[in-house]
């Protein structure tokens, strides 16, 4: 029976921590703000930890899933963080979607303490999640990921070594690239055609079968249809992701004319609507081309 620590109980690492539960490994656990997570897992099974400090103490596999870099940077230096404890012989998975350069950084950090680092980052939102479907993208020592690999099974469906630190975050922009620039060329295409007077959903089922189909237009259009923004991953967040996209892309001296295109609409949306749905950024073509993909029977 393993010994995992989950940080992170969020929208995917609520389900993630019940699986690893479900797996009979012991799951440790701590919160930040809101405890309620951690009590239910609590009442599940977990046992309940001060901080990351006592979560290491106790295991040799911890998995991250925060938001952003700061986060993940006070979980693993602080004085309360996984650091802290001595000797270590930890695996930390890290599975938020973070800045290329501070994660390779961190991973470097880790290294010099004793702490082996991979970065994780997972695909699929909180129902892939909840379903263990996710696609989880892995860079780092391969031995580490070897052993980790049975773990991070129970978890995903497609769990792929992408090379070493920062690549499975390289693996990550690229699929949080494409599907940002499909919801904003979707909204921009279908409020094109609606202004023009086709019903919406006479349009969904074409578009759904047609060259312009893809995972991103099926996962969309009952939200569309029904007007339903309620956050499956926020667009705050995708504003986040983006910003790190076009970032990476500067540094590397790659094209982002697309991609800063993109971030621009995100980062106008993100004010009025930055705690929906990342399918929100379609209320920005909605608004502007005075239509609506509400279905006309709804």
């Amino acid at each position: 029976m393993a010994k995992i620590g989950v940080i992170g109980l969020g929208s995917m690492g609520y389900p993630i921590a019940e699986h690893i539960l479900e797996g009979e490994n012991e799951l440790y656990v701590t919160f930040h703000a809101d405890k309620n997570p951690a009590q239910s897992l609590v009442s599940k099974g977990a046992v309940l930890c001060s901080s990351p400090k006592e979560i290491a103490g106790f295991c040799e596999i911890i998995l991250l899933v925060l938001p952003d870099s700061p986060q993940v940077e006070e979980v693993l230096f602080s004085d309360q963080g996984i650091a802290a404890v001595q000797p270590k012989n930890i695996t930390v998975i890290d599975m938020s979607t973070i800045d290329l350069v501070k994660s390779q950084e961190f991973a470097l950090r880790a290294a010099s303490l004793g702490i082996t680092y991979l970065d994780a980052p997972i695909s699929g939102g909180p129902q892939g999640a909840k379903d263990a479907s996710l696609s989880i993208m892995v860079g780092g020592d391969k031995e580490a990921f070897l052993a980790s690999q049975a773990i991070l099974k129970t978890l995903g469906k497609t769990v792929v070594h992408c090379g070493k630190n920062g690549m499975g975050l390289a693996a990550k922009m690229a699929n949080n690239l494409i599907a940002a620039t499909q919801m904003a060329v979707i909204s921009e295409a279908v409020t094109l055609a609606v202004k023009a007077g086709v019903n919406p959903e006479v349009l969904f089922e074409i578009l759904s079968n047609s060259t312009a189909d893809s995972r991103i237009l099926r996962a969309k259009i009952p939200l569309y249809l029904s007007d339903d923004y309620n956050p499956r991953f926020k667009l705050s967040l995708m504003c986040k992701d983006l910003d790190i996209i076009t970032s990476a892309a500067k540094r590397l001296g790659t094209p982002a004319i697309v991609g800063s295109a993109v971030e621009q609409v995100f980062r106008i949306c993100k004010d009025s609507h930055g705690d929906e749905d990342s399918s929100a950024v379609s209320k920005f073509y909605q608004h502007y081309g005075s239509v609506t993909f509400r279905s006309p029977d709804e």
